[in-house]
């Protein structure tokens, strides 16, 4: 499917809005009372995100597949390609898992009977719960990035090169996250590059085929 690819750039997207309709969200150190308001009053502006969050996840998967297909076609015998697919699939599962916690956050602050402590809690875990997700991608461009790098195929090497060093650098502490958001730009530049590559097999079929 052409247009396979593009899943990853719809991703992006969904991610990037997700993002910007959830806002600042109340940090670890905020009170019970305070976690609770602030979801009271941002209710449907945080179930509009983690909804969005739950998308992404879904395109997030789907590129993974495509991405793993492409490389594979060059690399039918190596492991990198799954290696590139585990990474979108923990990815994905961690913007889930994010997405069940504000959930929950959501449906405990209409609840009276919920405390202050526990609701500081969820929180506690949901600012923090971005460790999956952020290494999830890293693992997804590294694997990419490697197996492009070594073969020049299916993405440019100078591709495969950025995906390795966001890949590295999405496991130093403090400057992984701000990796992690560079490299929505590869998954963007991938999506696109693989939606235009032309049919590998359909090549492979002509080539092979006999002159008349």
């Amino acid at each position: 499917m052409r247009l396979g690819p593009l899943t990853g750039l719809v991703a992006v997207v969904l991610i990037a809005v997700a993002f910007g309709v959830g806002g600042d969200t109340p940090d670890v150190g905020d009170s019970g009372p305070q976690v609770k308001m602030f979801f009271q009053e941002h209710d449907t502006q945080q179930a509009v995100s983690l909804y969005l969050l739950v998308l992404a996840g879904v395109f997030l998967v789907f590129f993974a597949g495509s991405l793993r297909h492409h490389l594979a076609e060059s690399d039918q015998h190596g492991w990198l390609p799954q290696v590139a697919f585990a990474g979108g699939i923990l990815s994905a599962s961690g913007f889930w898992v994010a997405s069940g916690v504000t959930l929950a956050l959501i449906d405990a602050s209409d609840e009276q009977k919920v405390s202050g402590p526990a609701l500081q809690a969820l929180n506690a875990i949901g600012t923090d719960l971005f460790i999956p997700f952020v290494a999830g991608i890293g693992v997804m461009v590294l694997a990419a990035g490697l197996d492009t790098a070594r073969s020049g195929t299916p993405l440019p090497r100078w591709l495969g090169w950025a995906g390795i060093a966001l890949g590295v650098l999405m496991c130093i502490p403090w400057v992984g996250f701000f990796a992690f958001l560079v490299s929505g730009l590869w998954i963007i530049v991938a999506s696109v590059l693989l939606a235009r590559r032309p049919n590998v097999p359909d090549a492979t079929r002509t080539s092979n085929a006999p002159a008349s």
